[in-house]
């Protein structure tokens, strides 16, 4: 059988799509049932339907869950492109009929996630109380290519080192992202804030080296910065050390008043306001990198994202004007 243009649109459905490309991001039909809020039976006639206009299987069921089959992957790519465009038309009618209102989707690291997502959440709902805003935290390997698919409207995150060099969308095309740079992000040794070494005058990296330390997962950008300071420093990586992203994980352990953890500062920001941590002073800042808004070059953004921009800008502001050794990107 031959395909047209004319006779798939006649057949396939948008509803169809969006349930396919919910049981493989789900792993299995029931799980993807539950987060549609559909019955089992349901979502397995929708699967048979489609594989039966194609003729061909579209996913491969094993112990682990279901996964595409080389068609069921074709399928499934240009798919999020025609959710994501959906998802655009469905913000643009709803904020021409009711207003400010839409659903924005956001992937974020732990920098930006522990203070300037939450900030600028704030300022976007005082604007537009009924706009709908997601968060996905991950790693930069799964954030990028789901921007560049349209999975995500934004990504939040600190601006890699060699991002003029890498092609995140993996289909070697022209550059399909662009990032619009916030603020610098500075680094920050920090402990309990009765950790005995607190009560020294005067304290160096080294002093600090027996002690336990949570340092961030080796896969991490910031990983890589935690390893050359201790290099920079003659010290080797501590033998005590715990391996965490987690900011809340992070807090806890050092309320033992020994553990140490290398984060960014403003991850720890209300945490040391609140009087639970306190920072070493080690003679001058660490940088971390750029703190920049990622978004697709290729796709129009929606009214609800284009919003949530604008308030990480002044959020960012507001972060610049507070602190006086930060800089803009």
């Amino acid at each position: 059988m031959k395909f047209t243009t004319l006779s798939i649109a006649r057949k396939l459905k948008f509803y169809q799509l969006i349930v396919y490309a919910q049981v493989l991001e789900s792993g299995s039909i029931l799980r993807a049932a539950q987060a549609l809020n559909l019955t089992q039976p349901s979502v397995t006639k929708v699967i048979h339907e489609l594989e039966s206009y194609f003729g061909a299987p579209l996913l491969l069921r094993g112990n682990r869950g279901v996964t595409a089959t080389p068609l069921g992957e074709r399928i499934l790519q240009r798919s999020k492109s025609f959710i994501a465009d959906l998802r655009l038309l469905t913000d643009e009618v709803n904020a021409f009929l009711e207003g400010s209102a839409g659903h924005v989707i956001v992937g974020t690291l732990i920098s930006a996630s522990a203070w300037l997502l939450p900030r600028a959440t704030q300022l976007l709902k005082r604007k537009a109380p009924k706009v709908l805003l997601s968060l996905r935290v991950g790693q930069m390997d799964q954030l990028f290519p789901a921007l560049a698919d349209g999975e995500l409207d934004l990504v939040v995150s600190r601006i890699p080192d060699d991002w003029n060099l890498r092609d995140w969308s993996g289909r070697n095309e022209s550059p399909v992202l662009k990032v619009e740079p916030l603020y610098r992000e500075a680094l920050c040794v920090v402990a309990g804030a009765r950790h005995p070494m607190h009560k020294k005058r005067s304290i160096k990296f080294a002093d600090l080296h027996a002690y336990p330390w949570v340092l961030p997962t080796r896969d991490s950008f910031l990983r890589r910065t935690a390893d050359a300071l201790f290099a920079e420093a003659g010290l080797p990586i501590p033998e005590n050390i715990v391996e965490s992203l987690s900011i809340l994980t992070n807090i806890t352990l050092m309320q033992d008043q020994r553990t140490i953890a290398l984060m960014p500062r403003e991850a720890i920001r209300n945490f040391a306001d609140a009087g639970l941590l306190k920072e070493f002073h080690l003679g001058g800042l660490l940088h971390f990198g750029d703190i920049g808004c990622f978004y697709s070059a290729t796709r129009e953004p929606t009214p609800a994202s284009l919003m949530l921009r604008e308030c990480l800008r002044i959020g960012s502001r507001e972060h610049l004007s507070d602190f006086d050794d930060s800089k803009p990107a």
